[in-house]
């Protein structure tokens, strides 16, 4: 156990709560909280004292807290092709060259796949060559999986930032605890989902602060899985 889960655990059961009423509390799984404790889980400072003061523990510091800060990645338009006037011999090489990487596609087609990047309005702006690995990305086929590129800094508390592309293997099925890219009123977004009582959905954001909405499994539309993590350097 680290000193961080020592201090949440005592302070929980100083405060006569279970590790599910204290998830409730904080918005989070309990499995969640369990690993914690258990030092089986590294959570960012922000997350740690919201726990913490829920707890009612004043002035809660962890030196344990060794999450960089990370340089915020802003989105930036693709740069659009500048192509000089070339004379018939480079065009034709061009051309051959084109031909030339379609054919070698073509010949990894049972090894790698062009995985297309959506945007959250549903537009290609990307592809990714990805490794298929007996038949499947990451356990979806590979004709279904998409990358979503995160547009904005919700998820940084989940260590997820703008610019970010995230792995996406399609589901109907909202897994608790799990990110998710999912359809509501409209939009498409990636949250992390906390499935409530009722058939009730809690959809969780977290930038500079946590934040937290809740639907039902009606209007709340989940699209897939997101199970991979792209950061460029």
């Amino acid at each position: 156990m680290s000193r961080l889960g020592d201090t949440i655990r005592s302070a929980r059961i100083k405060a006569k709560l279970t590790e599910k009423a204290l998830g409730k509390k904080c918005g989070l799984a309990e499995s969640y909280i369990k690993d914690v404790e258990s030092g089986r889980k590294i959570v960012s400072d922000d997350q740690a004292q919201r726990i913490l003061k829920v707890l009612g523990v004043a002035d809660p510091v962890s030196t344990e807290l060794d999450v960089a800060a990370e340089p915020e990645v802003k989105l930036r338009p693709k740069p659009r092709a500048y192509v000089l006037p070339v004379e018939e011999q480079a065009e034709a090489a061009r051309k051959a060259a084109e031909e030339s990487y379609d054919a070698w596609l073509d010949a990894l087609g049972g090894v790698v796949k062009r995985v297309p990047v959506m945007s959250p309005d549903g537009l290609v702006i990307d592809h990714v060559l990805t490794p298929i690995v007996s038949g499947k990305i990451e356990g979806g086929a590979p004709d279904k999986v998409l990358y979503y590129r995160v547009p904005d800094d919700m998820l940084r508390g989940f260590r997820v930032h703008a610019g970010d592309l995230l792995l996406v293997v399609p589901t109907a099925k909202a897994e608790d605890g799990a990110l998710m890219l999912v359809e509501h009123k409209g939009e498409r977004m990636v949250r992390k989902l906390l499935k409530l009582d009722g058939g009730r959905v809690q959809m969780q954001a977290f930038d500079h602060e946590f934040s937290a909405t809740v639907g039902t499994i009606v209007d709340v539309k989940v699209l897939g899985r997101c199970v991979k993590l792209v950061r460029s350097l």
